[in-house]
Formats: structure tokens, sequence, C-alpha cells
């Protein structure tokens, strides 16, 4: 599914990143002081002081979300999409072994285009999901031929 912003029903969409300390000091303000900072920058870089602030704001708090204390996926220097590939790897990943994975790995971290991003997130685990299918329907096919 996509979801597209039309800017005749909705509205104009701004995005902002903000990372580091900043990004932690800026999860200690309010919305109204975020808010007035956003107009005042917004007013300063456009050269307009009369621009209106923005009608709404949404924002995250991920530095004090407690499942990701702001954490996200990056490709160090030195490291390569080959890693990222390593990381998504089943548990056990030998092809001999007859063993069925038992531990898939999906997360941002683990898809190779989209690492760092929630969609990598949403793709990895469709991807782990239709791994776990094939393995299904192949056992169940397994089971049925044996009974033949």
């Amino acid at each position: 599914m996509k979801m597209f912003l039309l800017p005749h029903r909705y509205g104009h969409v701004l995005c902002g990143f903000i990372a580091g300390e900043e990004a932690e000091f800026m999860e200690t303000l309010t919305d109204a002081e975020v808010l007035t900072a956003l107009t005042q920058m917004l007013q300063r870089i456009t050269g307009n002081p009369q621009l209106a602030p923005p009608k709404k704001m949404l924002r995250s708090r991920w530095h004090s979300e407690p499942l990701t204390r702001g954490s996200y996926s990056y490709v160090a220097v030195g490291s390569s999409g080959d890693d990222i590939d390593v990381l998504a790897r089943p548990l056990p990943e030998e092809a001999s072994d007859p063993t069925p994975p038992q531990v898939l790995f999906a997360g941002e971290a683990t898809h190779r285009t989209f690492y760092s991003t929630t969609h990598g997130a949403l793709l990895s685990g469709w991807r782990e999901a239709d791994r776990l299918i094939r393995l299904y329907e192949s056992s169940e096919s397994q089971q049925c031929s044996s009974r033949l």
C-alpha cells in the first residue's frame, strides 16, 4: 500500500531531521517550544518575518523511546552491503545442514537497500515471513509425498 499526501486535500508537508545531542535536547521541549523555534527558523531562512506558523506538528521522541533509545543502523566506514547480508542470514546457515533455520533475522539493519528505515524493517519482515511460508510449504509437501 502506498500513501500519497495530496496538497489540495491535506496541505503541504515539511519533514525535518534532527540528530545527536540536539535531538535529545529537542525531546525535552514542549510542542509549543518546538513549534515556535521551527517558525522562527522558517521565517529566518525564507526572509519572511510574517510567515505563519505551521498548522500542525508531529514529531517522534526516538531517543526516549524505551525500545530503541535513539538507535538505528548505518553502514560504518569499512563496511559494505555484504555485511548487511551476513546479518540477514538465518541460523543455522549451512546449506548442507538438514536442520531448518531456527533463528531468522529481520529489521531495518538486515535490508541491504533500505537499511536504517522503517521501510527496510517492513520489507525484511516480509522477506522472513516468505522464508517461513516456503519452509512450511516444502515440509508439508515432503510429508504428503512420504505418505503416498
